[in-house]
């Protein structure tokens, strides 16, 4: 079934996945709106994520989270953090406003493309979140293997599938 005008089509994964440069590359190809859920979370508090995490907690920033997972307008194409399909609140709105595509990516490109993980609070933890979420990723509407491949290709594979 096509993807319908106002279903949201949202892109999880871990960091370094791809999933903000695919969605950009979604948002161009269906004219739709992309919306970074990490850069409202920081609008939203009035600071970056790694203050929000250092100053305020990972609960709280898990919190700003649900409400902007909630805010994602109809229609648009949502990079969500790594974690947003991980709460189950979040996850069971995502799937029921549209299409969730996991991009699923390797250790070894992941590193490649996040460096040293400046600015990413849970960088060093990559690869025991990676198996701790996989179940919960799992869960989105389409898997797309991410690595090796352009931004390009793995958007029009998405639009192909969906």
């Amino acid at each position: 079934m096509p993807l319908g005008s106002a279903e949201t089509l949202a892109l999880a994964g871990m960091m370094g996945s791809g999933k903000s440069t695919v969605a950009r590359e979604l948002g161009r190809l269906l004219r739709r709106r992309v919306v970074c859920l990490d850069a409202e979370i920081a609008a939203r508090a009035g600071k970056p994520i790694p203050a929000i995490f250092a100053e305020d907690g990972e609960p709280a920033f898990r919190a700003l989270e649900r409400l902007a997972v909630c805010a994602i307008p109809p229609g648009s194409v949502a990079d969500l953090g790594g974690g947003a399909f991980c709460d189950p609140a979040s996850a069971e709105r995502l799937l029921a406003v549209g299409r969730v595509v996991f991009l699923d990516v390797s250790s070894a490109e992941a590193a490649r493309r996040i460096g040293a993980g400046d600015g990413r609070p849970l960088a060093a933890s990559w690869e025991a979140l990676r198996a701790r979420r996989l179940p919960l990723y799992r869960r989105a509407h389409l898997t797309v293997e991410a690595h090796g491949r352009s931004p390009e290709a793995l958007a029009r594979q998405i639009l192909e599938a969906l």
